[in-house]
């Protein structure tokens, strides 16, 4: 039953995983590693390999738990599969399980019904209940539990501490299931992977000693490795990495593995059809408008429906869905967008769902269907929007439920504020809208902008980097100069800086009015970028 098992996971590498071209690839020949680095216990980091995640002195310690913390796109799900996919394959690093399973968490809370855990485990794989109960019960060694995406822990605290489970054969919600694993009240032999978005404080849900683990995305060497994978031709690869190279600000965007991707994609298209390449490759709203715009013009014909039309039900439901806090939808929901190009289909126990290729798609389609929206409406979603994402950063201290829900919401909408502030850049907006007929809300541009405005005199350290980050994909010099102008001081001394935040900082320091005060916590990667710029500072 266990090669079985191993020789289905394998299978479905091999089968499911497509580009949204239609062709297949798998994820062992696409694979490169990103960079993951450990504090050790002088306070200092170092990288370590996936690996490395499993060497003997993690595996022995009582109750086990490994967390993968990462930022949205940095790979943390593509790493999950890929350690499935070598367990299966019976690598030497993994030989200490008889098992592994991986639940995705955003799969899970899709499971209306209870279910025993035995059950849950089953709805994940291809095995049935009876199997995976006599697997379990004959297993010698440990089992490897992966629980994917579990970016809101303060929810499932909430919900786990209203419903106790006393067995596992007793039923509960899937959640709850999940909890108690945490917990070790079931498989406490088990060795968890947990991957968040979140920093995940300790002994919240967790029992037992825990190894906290950050993805950083991938390093030059890794960005390179990626291209020679996605290219498979040499004269491409060539070409396209050549191209990202002489562009800092593109190649540091490729550090991030989904931005990589969608660069890849973008350029392979278009180096081989031997098209002119966008110079204005910028921001990461220009990446994603050259992204679509590439599969509206190749993988698009012969829809029955206009691109304007195709594009705002898509806006639609992916607003649905960040409103719901709900990345998959069911066949029903999406009929009208189901031969799209920009969804993907995922079969859940019996059920056919469909996603957005990434959450970041969703964000960028949600922010699409607010700009394409008529003026009334526009601006009251986007009144809508930027009230709960500062009602959000308002309740930051508080800690109870329902304010923790606020903050979870709050972080969910923020990158669809970058994207309404990167569809007003106007050399950007004209030339896709204008080639697809479509009429675009003048208002969005002028709340934008009052908005960051009075909230850079209200804010400071991460919603202050998230306001620059807004005033860089708007991408207006007269603009920005005006805002910094007003502070006083800057203080970004609480933020680990990541190296497009510093590409970013960059871009101010050369373009806009000296900044006052400026506080900085910084190393010295951080240094190779910012160079001497922030010493136009009166005070650093």
């Amino acid at each position: 039953m266990v090669c079985q098992y191993k020789k289905s996971v394998d299978w479905k590498d091999q089968n499911e995983r497509s580009f949204p071209t239609g062709e297949r690839v798998s994820l062992a020949a696409l694979y490169t590693e990103p960079l993951i680095i450990k504090k050790n216990k002088k306070g200092s980091f170092r990288n370590i390999s996936v690996e490395e995640l499993f060497n003997k002195s993690n595996l022995h310690l009582r109750y086990p738990t490994i967390i993968l913390q990462g930022n949205p796109g940095s790979g943390k799900s593509v790493i999950a599969q890929k350690i499935l996919l070598d367990w299966a394959s019976e690598k030497p690093y993994l030989e200490d399980f008889d098992l592994a399973f991986c639940l995705r968490y955003e799969e899970v809370k899709c499971i209306s019904e209870e279910m025993k855990l035995i059950e849950l485990l089953s709805w994940s794989c291809s095995l049935t209940s009876d199997q995976i109960s006599k697997m379990v019960q004959n297993s010698a060694q440990r089992v490897l539990l992966i629980i994917d995406g579990l970016d809101d822990p303060d929810e499932l605290r909430f919900m786990c501490d209203e419903f106790r489970i006393l067995s596992e054969n007793q039923k509960a919600p899937p959640e709850v299931i999940v909890c108690s694993l945490l917990r070790r009240q079931f498989l406490p032999r088990s060795v968890l992977l947990i991957t968040t978005r979140t920093e995940v404080p300790q002994g919240m849900l967790l029992t037992g000693q825990q190894r906290f683990c950050r993805i950083v995305g991938f390093s030059e060497k890794g960005v390179k490795e990626y291209f020679q994978n996605f290219m498979q031709n040499e004269e491409l690869f060539r070409k396209a990495y050549k191209f990202v190279r002489n562009k800092e600000t593109l190649f540091t965007a490729c550090s991030i593995p989904v931005m990589c991707w969608i660069i890849c994609m973008v350029l392979r298209e278009r180096f081989s059809e031997g098209a002119h390449i966008n110079s204005g490759l910028e921001t990461t709203t220009s990446i994603y408008v050259d992204f679509v715009s590439t599969l509206l013009e190749h993988h698009c014909q012969g829809l029955s429906r206009s691109v304007p039309t195709l594009l705002r039900s898509l806006g639609r439901l992916a607003e649905r869905g960040m409103l719901e806090q709900q990345v998959l939808f069911d066949e029903k929901t999406v009929s009208e967008t189901m031969s799209d190009p920009f969804l993907c289909k995922r079969k859940i126990s019996r059920e056919m769902m469909f996603s957005f290729m990434h959450r970041s798609f969703q964000e960028f389609f949600t922010a699409l269907y607010y700009v394409l929206l008529d003026e009334e409406e526009s601006k009251r979603k986007v009144r809508e929007l930027l009230h709960a994402v500062e009602k959000g950063w308002a309740l930051s201290c508080w800690s109870d439920r329902e304010a923790n829900l606020e903050i979870s919401k709050s972080k969910l909408l923020q990158p669809v504020i970058l994207f309404l502030c990167g569809l007003c850049k106007k050399e950007l907006v004209s030339s896709f809208f204008e080639k697809h007929n479509m009429v675009v809300s003048v208002n969005v541009e002028t709340q934008l902008k009052e908005w960051i405005n009075q909230c850079s005199q209200r804010y400071q350290n991460e919603h202050m980097l998230f306001i620059l980050h807004c005033l860089y994909e708007l991408h207006e010099k007269r603009f920005t100069g005006k805002v910094l102008e007003q502070l006083v001081s800057m203080d970004l001394s609480n933020v680990q800086l990541k190296n497009a935040d510093c590409w970013m900082l960059q871009f101010y320091f050369q373009n806009c009015v000296n900044i006052g005060k400026l506080r900085l916590s910084i190393t010295s990667d951080n240094l190779k970028i910012l160079q001497s710029t922030p010493y136009r500072c009166e005070e650093l």
